[in-house]
């Protein structure tokens, strides 16, 4: 299966997919990453010197999971202009995936917002399309869960190569997120997950037979030790 990640800025893919691309690398798929915007707005260094620190990074960072592709396209701006839908489709009828993930329109930054409903249009009628939680799981309900704990610490040294962004708030950040997604399926401590939502459309009912098998299940006894609770 050919999986096409979308993320608007570098270090998105890292911090809010990386551990379910790692599982799906693992199982045999092969990996394509989007970058949509230069993210020369996301920092104090000037724009232009900005981008070029971000790209070093971000190439860094993903160096071993798929094939990258920088769009290049305005930090904060995205969807602007008609030119941006039109590269963002360009890309991704070139890779021709069989599943895409990318942000929810209920996450915190524009951009991602943006890049969320202009990738449902370009494909969503032709590719099933999964959404990864937003930033710190606000306006998300989670349909799929998927235990990302032997990819953990590969997860924060992907983030750590970010070193712009001053990443360790972001390595606390997936902790406490995956951390606490992982509870929500009753996982004993030490383990994490990441949570993905799919809506479901003709001819996309079901989904599951092309993801990652879920958590074990584990019931809520006051004997158990194998859980959360």
């Amino acid at each position: 299966m050919k999986v096409l990640a979308i993320g608007a800025h570098p270090d998105d893919i890292e911090i809010f997919m990386f551990g379910l691309l790692s599982v799906l690398k693992k199982e045999d798929n092969e990996l394509h990453l989007i970058v949509a915007t230069d993210g020369s707005l996301g920092g104090t260094d000037s724009p232009s010197d900005l981008k070029k620190i971000r790209a070093k990074e971000t190439k860094l960072a993903l160096k071993n999971l798929g094939k990258l592709h920088l769009l290049d396209l305005p930090d904060g701006r995205l969807g602007d202009e008609i030119s941006h839908k039109k590269i963002l489709r360009k890309t991704i009828n070139s890779i021709k995936p069989d599943l895409v993930i990318t942000h929810h329109k209920n996450d915190y930054h524009s951009d991602h917002k943006k890049l969320s409903k202009l990738v449902t249009n370009i494909i969503g009628h032709y590719v099933p399309v999964l959404f990864c939680d937003t930033l710190m799981g606000i306006n998300f309900d989670p349909k799929y869960y998927v235990d990302i704990t032997d990819f953990f610490k590969s997860k924060e040294e992907a983030i750590l190569n970010h070193k712009s962004q001053n990443p360790k708030r972001f390595v606390d950040l997936v902790k406490l997120m995956n951390r606490y997604r992982a509870a929500q399926c009753n996982a004993p401590k030490g383990f994490y997950a990441e949570a993905y939502f799919f809506k479901k459309s003709f001819p996309f009912s079901d989904v599951r037979n092309i993801l990652p098998r879920s958590f074990h299940l584990r019931p809520f006894h006051i004997k158990n030790v194998n859980g959360f609770l």
